[in-house]
């Protein structure tokens, strides 16, 4: 009877210690799915509540892309939380709508230095392009 104990046990903290083990799978997009693509060239990430890079430079003519990344939480089940941010430009021509997770592009023909900030968070989460 000790045997089939031991046996047993055994089994089980095998078992336990494959389901606990680090295989390398992006265990928030679920097992044996790929990670997501990296954000395109001349982009702007939306996490932590920050613009990242605070400052891009591009050439005119060139398209940035602001890419939402601020979801958190839920240990890698699908019940974390994002937050909302939106992109608005200081010189008062149309931004982003209000959202979660997307992306936002705007192509910049004119040379300039264009800051923007983000509608819900104000001062607390700038950005700005410069265009030569």
């Amino acid at each position: 009877m000790k045997l089939s104990k031991l046996i047993a046990l055994s089994a089980a903290t095998a078992l336990f210690a494959a389901c606990g083990g680090s295989s390398g799978a992006n265990l928030s997009t679920g097992p044996g799915t790929p990670p997501p693509p990296p954000p395109p060239a001349n982009s702007v990430t939306l996490a932590n509540q920050l613009f990242s890079p605070s400052t891009l430079t591009v050439t005119a003519g060139t398209t940035v892309t602001w890419v939402w990344n601020d979801c958190g939480g839920g240990g890698g089940y699908g019940t974390g939380t994002c937050v909302q941010h939106s992109v608005v430009f200081d010189d008062g021509t149309s931004g982003s709508p209000l959202q979660d997770t997307g992306t936002f592009t705007r192509t910049f023909s004119t040379a300039g230095t264009f800051s923007y900030h983000c509608g819900v968070h104000g001062s607390a989460m700038t950005g700005k392009i410069v265009v030569n």
